[in-house]
């Protein structure tokens, strides 16, 4: 009677275990996809690398770099939650298409070497001259 016993709780907590091994496993994937989605992919990379020292800042130096910051003058007095423009929903429209513009110009062939840093508000934020060991290669020149 014993050893049936635990043999049922022996299978209960194996269950248990892998559900939560399941459950480890999404959440790591959906790790990845999140930081994979905000950071650089080789930036990404190095956070979820499993050998590296959590009290490391992530840095990295380049002798060229451009960054642009392309914003839309006083759109927080052209922004206006009226009747006329759908309480506001119209400047918002615009703002996304904007945003949107610039996004597909970075899908480009000419433009991969800019990577979109963020966006604030109405303002548009972008760098050149970041990809890794482009100044090993000589390939320094933006």
């Amino acid at each position: 009677m014993e050893s049936e016993f635990t043999q049922r709780a022996d299978f209960l907590w194996q269950s248990k275990l892998r559900v939560e091994q399941d459950e480890v496993e999404t959440m790591g994937s959906i790790n990845k996809i999140l930081l994979e989605n905000i950071l650089p992919a080789h930036v990404a990379q190095h956070f979820l690398r499993n050998d590296r020292h959590t009290e490391e800042l992530y840095h990295e130096r380049y002798r060229n770099v451009a960054v642009m910051f392309a914003s839309i003058p006083n759109y927080k007095e052209f922004y206006d939650e009226t009747d006329i423009n759908k309480q506001g929903l119209e400047c918002l429209r615009l703002l996304n298409e904007i945003i949107c513009d610039f996004d597909k110009l970075l899908l480009k062939p000419k433009f991969s070497r800019i990577e979109k840093i963020k966006t604030i508000g109405s303002t548009y934020m972008a760098a050149a001259g970041l990809q890794p060991g482009r100044e090993e290669n000589g390939l320094d020149s933006v």
